[in-house]
């Protein structure tokens, strides 16, 4: 007889996909964060940037702990890719953070 029960997934996969999909979330939110942010800075209401300095804030941490879980997740398994993308995913604000301080820099 055959078992139709599917098998659990390692830790390990479990980690990968929880950095991956923190990652996504994290450079999403804090993207929308960033762009409203200085969007409130540049229409000059005066409401001030309100709460998406929060959201940024909150994007960022979640994007580093996408880092730190995807870091956790290469030292651990020798399956490499899913936790490496999430590891690129995850420093793809960071970067963009860079970019965009240097480029006001020029």
């Amino acid at each position: 007889m055959t078992s139709t029960e599917t098998p659990a997934r390692p830790a390990h996969t479990r980690l990968a996909i929880t950095a991956l999909a923190l990652a996504v979330v994290g450079a999403a939110v804090g993207y929308w964060g960033f762009v409203s942010g200085i969007d409130y800075a540049l229409n000059g209401s005066g409401g001030g940037p309100g709460p998406s300095i929060v959201v940024f804030f909150v994007g960022a941490g979640l994007s580093i702990a996408s880092v730190v879980l995807a870091i956790i997740g290469l030292m651990r398994s020798n399956r490499k890719t899913l936790p490496t993308i999430a590891l690129v995913i995850g420093l793809l604000p960071i970067g963009a953070l860079i970019v965009a301080v240097l480029a006001t820099r020029r």
